[in-house]
């Protein structure tokens, strides 16, 4: 089984670095398309918690409990300004200090709970991903090798025929 080979160790240090969330992997997370996450993001910056780094964007883990929210309400059909009005009310503006200072390894607080289960929820979904992908793959090769088959039974039939046409 795949988790028997899976050992996982999170020293102190590198744990901040692990709480920062990918947009790939908050959209696993969130279970939205990451094309709509990046809209959503765009829209509600002031209320999705960013970090730019030098390889790119990453999300801090409270911007799942916001990006949820923005999907329950898109899941009711509210406007984006309804959303905004919300937002106002259940989740405070971020501004740049505020990002800095969760940011800061020294400033910002380690849940570990939280981020393993953050990670544990992205490992889940990625072995689910790979297991559906595997029995894909299995079912597409399984075809592959019917075809196979009836391709050489169509070349043998056209070969008797061409044969036939000969003599």
């Amino acid at each position: 089984m795949l988790f028997d080979q899976l050992h996982i160790t999170l020293p102190k240090k590198v744990v901040t670095l692990v709480e920062l969330l990918s947009l790939q992997g908050l959209s696993h997370i969130v279970g939205v398309p990451p094309s709509i996450l990046t809209t959503w993001v765009k829209q509600f910056a002031m209320y999705v918690p960013k970090v730019q780094e030098e390889e790119g964007n990453f999300y801090l883990p409270e911007a799942i409990d916001v990006l949820k929210y923005i999907k329950q309400c898109k899941k009711e059909r509210y406007s984006c300004t309804e959303i905004e009005n919300l937002l106002v009310t259940e989740y405070a503006v971020l501004d740049k200090q505020n990002l800095e200072n969760k940011a800061d390894p020294a400033v910002h607080q380690v849940d570990d709970k939280e981020t393993i289960r953050c990670m544990m929820q992205t490992i889940g979904l990625t072995v689910s991903n790979i297991n559906q992908l595997s029995e894909s793959f299995h079912a597409l090769e399984h075809k592959y090798r019917e075809q196979t088959r009836e391709l050489n039974k169509l070349k043998k039939q056209l070969e008797l025929l061409h044969s036939k046409q000969i003599h």
